[in-house]
């Protein structure tokens, strides 16, 4: 069977800021990956490759592509888990649908997965305020998945 992004590598991270500038209206992806691979440190490499992105490298990666980038400069991040994390999966998707209700300008998120493994993917909304993945897959790079399959918030228990 034929393998894909994940399956060998952890460069989760920098397809999702691809995905993510995309959806802000970005379209050159290869130079977004290219813009994000960049951000890390050489010190890194090739260890990223198995080891995966932090939370920090996002940070970093999304920092060099608007800094970069042609027209990704008016793409705005914002970390609005980094200082207090839900501690709970409800609470995390509780946080994020008020996160989307109150900002209607939010066009997508790139959400750190834990379960069912560690995992960067990007989720956004469709018209009916469904949550829409936007993934590293080759045959399903775009799914409604069903929220109780994902686990974003923290394993700490209230």
């Amino acid at each position: 069977m034929p393998k894909y992004q994940g399956e060998l590598d952890g460069l989760c991270g920098p397809y999702a800021v691809a995905n993510a500038f995309e959806l802000c209206g970005i379209e050159d992806t290869q130079a977004t990956f290219e813009a994000a691979c960049r951000s890390l440190p050489a010190g890194r490499w090739p260890r990223t490759l198995w080891e995966g992105t932090s939370f920090r490298d996002l940070k970093r990666m999304i920092r060099r592509c608007r800094n970069e980038l042609p027209d990704a400069a008016g793409v705005r991040a914002r970390y609005p888990f980094e200082k207090k994390p839900p501690r709970s999966n409800d609470e995390y998707w509780k946080a994020f649908d008020r996160l989307f209700d109150e900002n209607p300008n939010i066009c997508c998120m790139i959400i750190g997965l834990t379960r069912p493994s560690y995992h960067w993917i990007v989720a956004s909304r469709d018209s009916q305020k469904r949550i829409v993945f936007s993934d590293t897959d080759p045959h399903k790079p775009f799914a409604r998945k069903n929220r109780a399959s994902l686990f974003a918030g923290s394993d700490v228990t209230p």
